[in-house]
């Protein structure tokens, strides 16, 4: 760690490679200090910005994958069969979250432990999670396998000529359960120490195989348990790649399994009320499919389930820019920075601007998009669900950011007891919305969710913030937004054009008075707009004042 002076520090980020100086000496002599805190936070937006690039790029081979690969699927399978592998990916991604917020725990810890120059804290943090992950995978796998009949043939509207080979499929799934938990402190430990490339081709190549190779199962004469092998396949591949990864760390402290009682305690005093929010957020998120399939039928699953699924990879790039900010908001509260504010501002208005426009856009094309994607077998159902989808990325961007904003200040407690709120009531109403009106409102029930939830997390975030206060709450802007872009799509197409124009501008412009106080201006500009390479982009002010 290298320290400059008492008022005006400059540590190492705990997700970027260190680098011998900051700025060079005869020039922050000359600049003075308001014209280098200036350059200071331009290198910090390009940093967060590169590292988001990386997470980004991750995602765009997978989404272009899907693309491809969802028509022949779908035209070679049926609705049925579809909907069956859409509960495999859903049960996938489930499995991954039960962690016991042991992931961003590491993520925290471990880059806290770096930033301190405690390293051999690294080795506690990390077998301490991987130890407690194992047992959790073994344990979840056990009642999986032994849930599997039971869930197949009584509560999912699976039909006997699927039955089989369904219950087979998941039983391959859920061997896969142990290894597929432990990405979760493998990727923490690399993000801690700032592997957002190699993160992003290991996730890249991952997110093109499962989409890839179910339709290679499907040209050679496979079926169901086929493509669900690839799926287990493609999973298990992911987390070796991981494993490597962190023995091929340079620098890194010597990993030799040790089991450090105090370490795991602190570590799950952190995590258990995040393994609780994860959990809980993740059967809100993934389970109303299963609960449309049981009040519906699999084919409605495939018109909830398709959009979602695509449109949500827009949602995991505001997940991994929060991954970005994640350890740099840890360290600034650890700290107590003033800066924790002024970074949250800012992620704050960078997502809102650039979310409004694209969902805009998204929502105006949306029509000509699915008829172009899928041809006939583009229903207006599966179209409403993603206007609705898109319109919701915004405040579900928003709830993201005030997520992690949370999960930073430590308390996982406060967003765990919102999960818990939010289950029952969503449940209900999503059921009634199904049942009643079937794709339609189980979309605009999720919608209503998504809502609730970022204005949650706001006033939460409210409540423990530090001296500085909005014109607006960001995510009651956030909520306002969303309702006006789902509006544009039952406007004539003029007047969708221009109510889209006005809205995309007075957003940029509430954002840019509201959000960015002068400090933050001007770098912000200058990191976006010149584009003079800076060797130098991996440092952290970490202020006290």
């Amino acid at each position: 760690m290298r320290l400059h002076s008492a008022n005006d520090s400059v540590t190492d980020l705990p997700f970027c490679e260190p680098c011998d100086e900051s700025l060079p000496v005869d020039e922050s002599a000359e600049r003075g200090p308001a014209a280098v805190h200036g350059k200071r936070a331009e290198v910090i937006i390009r940093s967060v910005g590169l590292n988001t690039l990386y997470q980004i790029a991750s995602q765009v081979a997978p989404a272009l994958a899907a693309m491809a690969a969802i028509p022949i699927l779908i035209r070679h399978l049926g609705p049925e069969a579809f909907g069956i592998i859409t509960l495999f990916s859903t049960a996938l991604i489930y499995f991954t979250m039960l962690d016991l917020g042991l992931g961003r725990a590491a993520t925290r810890f471990i880059s806290q432990s770096l930033g301190a120059g405690r390293r051999d804290d690294v080795r506690r943090y990390f077998w301490g999670s991987i130890f407690l992950l194992s047992a959790m995978g073994l344990v979840v796998t056990v009642g999986c396998l032994l849930a599997v009949p039971t869930v197949v043939s009584r509560y999912l509207k699976i039909s006997t000529v699927y039955s089989r080979a369904a219950t087979e499929a998941f039983y391959l799934i859920c061997v896969t359960i142990p290894l597929v938990t432990l990405m979760a402190t493998l990727r923490g430990f690399l993000e801690a120490w700032g592997r957002f490339s190699f993160i992003s081709i290991v996730t890249a190549c991952s997110g093109v195989g499962l989409y890839l190779l179910p339709v290679l199962v499907i040209l050679s004469g496979g079926g169901i348990v086929g493509i669900a092998a690839t799926y287990a396949l493609v999973r298990v591949s992911m987390c070796g790649a991981f494993a490597i990864g962190c023995l091929c760390v340079n620098g890194r402290p010597s990993l030799r399994p040790i089991f450090d009682l105090t370490a795991v305690k602190k570590m799950l005093s952190f995590g258990g009320w995040l393994s609780v929010s994860s959990i809980v957020g993740s059967v809100i998120v993934y389970g109303d499919r299963f609960l449309l399939g049981v009040c519906v039928g699999m084919t409605a699953v495939a018109s909830y389930g398709l959009p979602l699924d695509v449109i949500g990879k827009m949602q995991i790039l505001i997940t991994s820019f929060c991954a970005v900010l994640f350890p740099l908001m840890s360290r600034l509260d650890d700290s107590r920075s003033g800066r924790f504010e002024t970074v949250y501002r800012g992620a704050v208005a960078i997502g809102l601007s650039l979310m409004t426009p694209i969902t805009t856009l998204a929502v105006m094309t949306a029509p000509f998009l699915m008829k172009l994607w899928l041809g006939a077998r583009s229903t207006r159902d599966i179209v409403f669900v993603a206007q609705v989808v898109l319109a919701g990325a915004v405040v579900q961007a928003m709830a993201a950011i005030a997520f992690t904003a949370l999960h930073a200040r430590g308390r996982t407690d406060l967003t765990a007891w919102v999960h818990l709120g939010e289950f029952p009531v969503y449940f209900v109403a999503f059921y009634l919305a199904a049942t009643h009106f079937g794709v339609r409102g189980a979309a605009l029930a999720w919608l209503g969710r998504a809502i609730v939830d970022c204005l949650c997390m706001v006033a939460l975030l409210h409540v423990h913030k530090r001296g500085v206060k909005f014109a607006i709450p960001p995510e009651l802007a956030a909520a306002i937004v969303s309702l006006c872009i789902l509006l544009i799509a039952v406007l004539p197409g003029s007047r969708a054009r221009i109510f889209a124009v006005i809205l995309c501008s007075l957003t940029w412009l509430w954002t840019w008075r509201t959000l960015l106080d002068p400090a933050m201006r001007m770098p912000l500009a200058r990191a976006i707009f010149d584009r003079r390479e800076l060797e130098t982009i991996d440092l952290i002010t970490n202020d006290r004042g």
